[in-house]
């Protein structure tokens, strides 16, 4: 058999999908013509397909050097560099195969390896070049349409979309985009009309499900969130995501039926490195920071790993004025901004240009417009894809990067993943580590994170003496109103808490009724979300004895009440019972402004130690307490000697002698802290903990 014929037999054989025995003869002929392209190029394709990848390369490198003319043995080099995540290379290989000779499907898959690596813009004129060659390529359409909501042009999205859609009518994947891109764009009833049509077609489409379920619980339809849900479940009852988001929507209403099962599923998911809940979400249940740490680690590296696009940072000259970037979702009326707009107005301008890089373009409101006019350069990048709003950093080289949001609401931590600055910070909106290795700093106080915390955080610390600046210039309660006016009971002892509804658990309650059990005619104002948390609640009291008209709950879901008349009332308390693991935060900054102190139970992760920093700051330690009995003891001991609560309120009245409302104070030790970092970074010293 000449190797002519021995090719012709292997070749069939790889045809066949006899590999093993392709491959036998190949080799066989190699050993005669070690040159032979096609031998070698096929070998390569036999390794990929056994998924190794180092041969294949070797192979079809040496295939290339036989016949470097040969568009598809670059094209499959290509594929093999992808396979080994070199994909810059990969890119490379891409290149020559189209030059050889252009393809649409060439195009196709050089634009799915710009996606890969972030190049959004590349890889859209990659799929554009395709659908020229090919008009009628449903696959370069439809990634064309993903790419186009990466770079936040919507519209463009869609007409993709649209077009996919009327190449394959049937197609649901298609669909299912255009209403991921709809509700991006904010048109959310056309995305529920899309995701219901999907559904009618096909009622196991679980994706349409999962996205109609968030849906309804972003408009607060808990109960229609849960329906689709069970759904997803029926089918697939190990569906992680619809069973998180369960977890997630029950914690909302405060259907406590299955917690602790809900709590056990959490901690199992972390323990097995499986992503859990959510670093957000699990502040609220987790009072371990060891474990919180590695929920965060784990929610980073599958969605935010460290990003390369960018080359490293080199070190910019040194600015007669360091350079501060707040990177915040929220510059308007918003807990974080309430509680930084005055820090921003009192920056010393002459030592720092301060810039906001805005991630939401909400409507001017009075926090919004002092902001605005406080920053150096107030920046909006609502409608920058995120490899620009990284750029922009870097041209206005911007020394120190704050991010203000974590993972919280519409946080942007993409960009911090692709490095915005030299040094970057995570403070205020997320009450843990980030869990990544991208951030150098976190800002906190000794009682947040004492010493023996610092091996939980990712970050080193930026220690100062108190965790949160306020507003000294917000409304100042002037005891205008009395309870008749808010239909409180005028002889009551009033418990309250108005933390969110989400950081209630039956723990935390059943210390609330048994202080109500113990303290004659008192009553507890709660916070109501919703009207389901409110029921919810109200059945849970009655489970555990106590009249639920003892309950009173605020007007939250019906927004009757402005910030003043929210601090009037507030004044009008006896106690506030904080939340646990998950403590007040700037609601408890509020309750403290309105005068009326807070009793919290401290716990040893960042968001259960809050309330103790803040209360150190004003000077009542003695409200913090390290058991639940102790909590409860307290709580009750106060319900029945209210006369100790009015000494222990006279401390909070005089605020300018109070460092929490000593935003003078706390702008300059921030600035100094900024400047011990910055000074250490010129240096080429490594972050280190900052006192």
């Amino acid at each position: 058999m000449d190797l002519k014929e021995k090719f012709q037999k292997a070749f069939g054989f790889h045809k066949e999908g006899r590999y093993q025995d392709a491959k036998k003869i190949y080799i066989e002929i190699l050993n005669e013509t070690p040159d032979d392209f096609h031998c070698l190029h096929y070998l390569g394709l036999i390794a990929r397909k056994n998924k190794e990848y180092v041969s294949a390369f070797e192979f079809i490198s040496k295939a290339l050097i036989t016949n470097p003319n040969s568009s598809e043995a670059h094209f499959n080099l290509g594929n093999v560099l992808i396979d080994l995540n070199r994909v810059n290379e990969a890119i490379k290989s891409y290149d020559l195969a189209i030059k050889i000779k252009p393809d649409y499907e060439l195009y196709l898959i050089r634009g799915n390896a710009l996606v890969e690596l972030k190049e959004l813009d590349a890889a859209l004129e990659s799929y554009n070049k395709s659908i020229g060659l090919e008009p009628d390529c449903f696959l370069a359409l439809l990634n064309k349409g993903s790419v186009l909501v990466g770079l936040k042009d919507f519209d463009g999205a869609i007409a993709s979309y649209d077009k996919a859609i009327k190449l394959k009518p049937t197609n649901l994947l298609a669909r299912f985009k255009k209403g991921v891109a709809l509700k991006e764009m904010g048109k959310v009833e056309e995305a529920k009309k899309t995701f219901k049509e999907i559904i009618k077609t096909q009622p196991s489409h679980f994706l349409s499900l999962y996205e109609l379920a968030l849906i309804y619980r972003d408009s607060t339809d808990y109960n229609l969130a849960l329906d689709c849900c069970n759904q997803i479940l029926k089918i697939e009852p190990t569906h992680s995501q619809a069973i998180l988001l369960s977890i997630k929507i029950r914690k909302n209403i405060c259907d406590w039926i299955s917690y602790e099962k809900d709590y056990s599923y959490i901690v199992e998911r972390i323990n097995d490195n499986k992503e859990s809940i959510g670093p957000f979400s699990s502040i609220a249940f987790i009072d371990d920071p060891a474990l919180q740490k590695k929920s965060c680690e784990i929610h980073t590296l599958k969605n935010y790993p460290s990003n390369n696009f960018f080359k490293k940072i080199v070190k910019y000259q040194r600015h007669k004025k360091i350079r501060i970037g707040y990177f915040s979702p929220d510059f308007c009326v918003h807990p974080v901004s309430n509680l930084i707009v005055e820090l921003i107005e009192k920056h010393d301008k002459d030592r720092f240009e301060i810039y906001a890089f805005s991630f939401v373009d909400w409507p001017d409101d009075e926090i919004k417009i002092r902001l605005k006019k406080a920053f150096t350069n107030f920046i909006d990048v609502s409608n920058e894809s995120t490899k620009n709003i990284v750029e922009l950093s870097r041209k206005l080289e911007i020394d120190i990067s704050i991010d203000l949001a974590g993972y919280t609401g519409r946080g942007n931590s993409e960009v911090f993943s692709m490095r915005t600055a030299p040094i970057q910070i995570n403070y205020l909106g997320f009450a843990s580590t980030s869990g990544a290795d991208y951030f150098d700093y976190i800002i906190a106080d000794s009682i947040v994170i004492p010493d023996n915390y610092q091996k939980h955080y990712n970050e080193k610390i930026l220690y100062l003496d108190v965790i949160y600046p306020n507003d000294s210039k917000k409304i100042q309660v002037k005891q205008s109103f009395n309870r008749q006016y808010f239909n409180l009971p005028d002889s009551s002892f009033i418990f309250c808490c108005v933390n969110n509804n989400y950081k209630f658990n039956p723990i935390i309650f059943n210390s609330w009724m048994k202080i109500l059990n113990n303290v004659d005619d008192s009553v507890l104002f709660l916070r109501a979300d919703n009207e389901l948390a409110r029921d919810n609640i109200r059945n849970e009291a009655i489970a555990r004895n106590i009249d639920p008209n003892r309950l009173i709950f605020s007007e939250k879901f019906h927004q009757k009440l402005n910030y003043s008349e929210y601090l009037e009332r507030l004044n009008l308390m006896n106690l506030f019972l904080d939340t646990y693991p998950f403590n007040g935060h700037s609601t408890s900054c509020d309750a403290l402004w309105a005068g009326l102190p807070i009793l919290t139970l401290i716990g040893k992760t960042y968001g259960s130690r809050v309330s103790a920093s803040l209360l150190s700051s004003v000077k009542l330690d003695s409200l913090v307490t390290h058991s639940i009995d102790d909590y409860e003891n307290l709580a009750i001991e106060l319900g029945n000697n209210p006369h100790k609560l009015l000494d222990i309120r006279k401390k909070i009245i005089k605020k300018t002698s109070l460092d929490l409302f000593n935003t003078d104070k706390f702008t300059k030790n921030l600035e100094n802290g900024y400047q011990k970092i910055y000074d250490r970074h010129y240096k080429d010293l490594l972050p280190d903990h900052i006192r």
